[in-house]
């Protein structure tokens, strides 16, 4: 789907001063969550109040209208704040994306005014405990009078705890309960609901105790004999579609972290600037600033997200101008993933390389290297993981996507 820029550039400095402002309260209370591994609901009225909740909803619709660019750099802002309150908001963030490509315009229509006018949430729990997102939904839909009864589990419902709407993916049985055998047939079944968050029939589970990204509240969403109505169906096509508009998903995850490692930058430097020995044997005072070794590793660090943010702004302005319909289809699910894994592979040596700098402090629980540190561990596991863009950016490459006689 073309990229539309319906901001003007005040409109875009105003989104990300918003942005900024939300992230000072994502900043404080973000350490309390990731101690008691808590959801922080209090950040959920500011969130909405912000206006954020509406920041790439259409203008039509009543939205602020943020094209992907201003998208991404609004996300890294909240990251800066507190990275795991960031990435919980950023779920709803990114479906309403996913839903301007896949919806369609009634859909749409039928739902996003209320989130501009209300702030309504969107979660998206598109991933299940066998193969996450890549695999066939084992969530399943079997046709009802009116509609279809859903039963199934959702394994990592980020946001399901305020979400006024799950959306998620099924695969609609035969209506005695089956499903084919065959995986083309069985995924060609996969489509995407829409429920109310408060609907009969589902249940959050209980089930974040994480390494990091504690506050993300990433809970499983449980659904038991769920009706949902014929309407509610949003896209009768799920798995294809999904991957047409990821760069919703690419783009604000490689946010995320670029935004945690600037964070981590920042304190890092602060501490370095401050940090000396005191008395030591044979000087009377070491700086830290003056060490070559620390400098070289600050520089390092400095560059690597200097890295993160160019693949972030490339890639999203390379989309504005349609630059990706020289990718080709195949190719474009690759590089859309690029900066995910740069930018959440960068933030994890940020993130060590000033913990070495500032010294067994930073081991401290609490400390706020600490949380980053254990933050940045969950970003090469977002799909496509770092092992899954690599290994099908290499089959592409070798053609081994292209049909049987087509030239490689």
């Amino acid at each position: 789907m073309p990229h539309v820029v319906e901001m003007t550039e005040k409109e875009q400095e105003a989104a990300v001063e918003k942005a900024r402002e939300l992230a000072v309260e994502f900043d404080r209370v973000g350490a309390e969550h990731d101690r008691d591994n808590t959801f922080p609901y209090e950040l959920s009225p500011l969130f909405k109040e912000s206006g954020l909740a509406s920041l790439n909803v259409p203008k039509r619709f009543g939205g602020m209208g943020a094209d992907i660019w201003t998208t991404a750099r609004c996300v890294q802002e909240l990251a800066r704040g507190d990275a795991a309150c960031a990435l919980a908001f950023n779920m709803h963030i990114g479906v309403i994306g996913f839903f301007t490509g896949m919806w369609s315009e009634d859909d749409q229509k039928r739902f996003f005014p209320g989130v501009a006018s209300d702030g309504d949430l969107f979660d998206g729990a598109y991933s299940e405990a066998r193969a996450g997102v890549i695999g066939l939904a084992d969530t399943l839909a079997t046709p009802v009078d009116g509609g279809y009864q859903v039963n199934g589990k959702k394994t990592w419902g980020t946001l399901a705890l305020v979400a006024d709407y799950h959306t998620f993916n099924v695969t609609i049985t035969d209506p005695d309960g089956s499903v084919p055998d065959d995986p083309i047939e069985r995924g060609a079944r996969e489509v995407m609901m829409v429920c109310r968050g408060d609907a009969d029939g589902v249940r959050i589970d209980k089930t974040w105790d994480a390494m990091g990204m504690r506050a993300t509240g990433t809970e499983t969403v449980a659904f038991e004999n769920l009706f949902v109505p014929e309407s509610d169906v949003v896209a009768r096509e799920f798995r294809g579609p999904l991957f047409a508009n990821l760069e919703w998903q690419t783009l604000t995850f490689s946010s995320v972290y670029y935004g945690l490692a600037r964070r981590a930058y920042e304190e890092t430097k602060a501490a370095v600037i401050k940090k000396s020995s005191g008395p030591v044997q044979g000087a009377a005072n070491v700086r830290a600033r003056d060490i070559g070794w620390v400098q070289r590793d600050l520089g390092e660090m400095r560059y690597l997200n200097e890295v993160s943010a160019a693949t972030i702004e490339n890639t999203a302005k390379a989309l504005l101008a349609g630059g990706d319909a020289t990718w080709g289809p195949i190719m474009r699910l690759g590089l859309l993933e690029v900066p995910k894994v740069a930018c959440s592979e960068n933030a994890v040596k940020v993130v060590d390389t000033g913990m070495r700098l500032i010294g067994g402090n930073s081991y401290r629980r609490g400390h706020i290297l600490e949380r980053l540190f254990r933050d940045a561990r969950s970003g090469p596991f977002h799909p496509l993981t770092t092992d899954q863009t690599f290994e099908y950016v290499g089959m592409a490459e070798l053609g081994l996507f292209e049909p049987p006689g087509a030239d490689a």
